[in-house]
């Protein structure tokens, strides 16, 4: 019995403790709530004061924005605990036009090419040259000026016109100005620093030689058969006046062959030409062609050239402000006769000048 006793006295001690920690739990949830309800109240006292004093946005610095709220006054006026919000927007960053980097556009660059002219891929190319031409071993020096223009229609397709002037004693009898004027136009393959291409050549010869010799043959002739004398005088001066014509035709016929053949072109001319031009860095070029003409007066001319060529652009500021290129080149020309009985080759030196625009 008595432990029985004791038995329902520790279960009644237990339910008495479990209610009274039930009602300490409630007492806890009532105070939190209390306390969200408060702490709802202040929230919504605070939004109404914020909703009349409203929200202001304050620039922070040039290059943001952020919102601020403006309660200094709201602070004063409301009791309790002040809860300060500070709401931050978007930052947008600006940069200054000046800061921007502006995009490079790429440096126009020319590659030397033969004949005092340029690959460009658009513009104008306008060539000027001077220098000696020497024909055979028996002609003297003669003097030759040259000039191009040629114009890119497209990268990779350009035609132009160049004329050249020889100009001087040819030998002791005839002064010479033999002139050509040539007509191209030109495929071009390009790559970054050097350029190959190929044309087509129309030319115009305006001297032949042949003239001139046949000129002068018979104004010796008519002098001599018009000399007066006697009888007698004129049968010894007839010999004699024979052999001399005999003497100076044969003079005649070798300083035909000497010289005259290295003027033989005539009329129009049709030929082919391939050629190339490499910039070896800033300031150094190559250039070289080799070309291969008919003339309709049955002669065939063949013609090589090579030459090296500084850029006057890089080293020169007006020229890299107002034109596409500028170069200096000096070119040698080796040209020579194949259906004329001609043993030499005809040499040329040329010192040229080339702008583009």
């Amino acid at each position: 019995m008595r432990i029985l006793f004791l038995v329902l006295l520790l279960i009644l001690n237990v339910y008495a403790e479990a209610k009274a920690s039930g009602s300490v739990s409630r007492k806890d949830k009532k105070s939190k709530s209390s306390v969200v309800v408060n702490d709802s109240a202040a929230s919504e006292v605070d939004s109404s004061k914020t909703a009349e004093f409203g929200m202001a946005f304050v620039p922070a610095a040039s290059d943001s924005t952020v919102l601020l709220r403006a309660d200094n006054g709201a602070d004063s006026l409301v009791s309790g605990e002040a809860v300060q919000d500070t709401v931050v927007d978007t930052v947008y960053v600006i940069m200054p036009e000046s800061i921007k980097k502006k995009k490079k556009q790429p440096e126009e660059r020319s590659i030397p090419l033969p004949h005092q002219t340029a690959y460009l891929g658009k513009g104008l190319s306008v060539g000027i040259g001077a220098g000696l031409f020497k024909a055979s071993d028996d002609c003297d020096c003669l003097g030759v000026w040259e000039g191009q223009v040629e114009y890119h229609y497209k990268k990779f397709i350009t035609g132009g016109i160049d004329v050249r002037f020889f100009g001087g004693t040819l030998d002791s009898d005839v002064m010479l100005m033999y002139q050509r004027y040539r007509f191209n136009a030109r495929l071009h393959k390009t790559f970054s620093w050097i350029d190959f291409y190929a044309s087509v050549l129309l030319g115009l010869e305006t001297t032949d030689l042949s003239e001139f010799r046949k000129e002068l043959e018979d104004g010796v002739l008519k002098k001599r058969n018009n000399s007066d004398s006697d009888s007698s005088e004129v049968a010894r001066s007839s010999v004699a006046s024979e052999d001399s014509v005999d003497v100076e035709n044969q003079e005649f016929l070798d300083e035909e062959n000497n010289c005259e053949k290295m003027f033989s072109l005539d009329g129009f001319t049709l030929g082919v030409e391939v050629g190339m031009g490499a910039a070896l860095g800033r300031y150094i070029g190559l250039v070289g062609s080799a070309s291969y003409e008919f003339n309709f007066s049955w002669a065939q001319q063949v013609t090589f050239s090579s030459g090296l060529a500084f850029n006057l652009r890089e080293v020169w500021p007006w020229a890299r402000k107002n034109l596409r290129s500028t170069w200096i080149s000096f070119e040698m020309v080796f040209q020579r006769y194949f259906n004329r009985d001609v043993k030499e080759w005809a040499v040329a030196g040329f010192l040229g000048l080339q702008f583009g625009i």
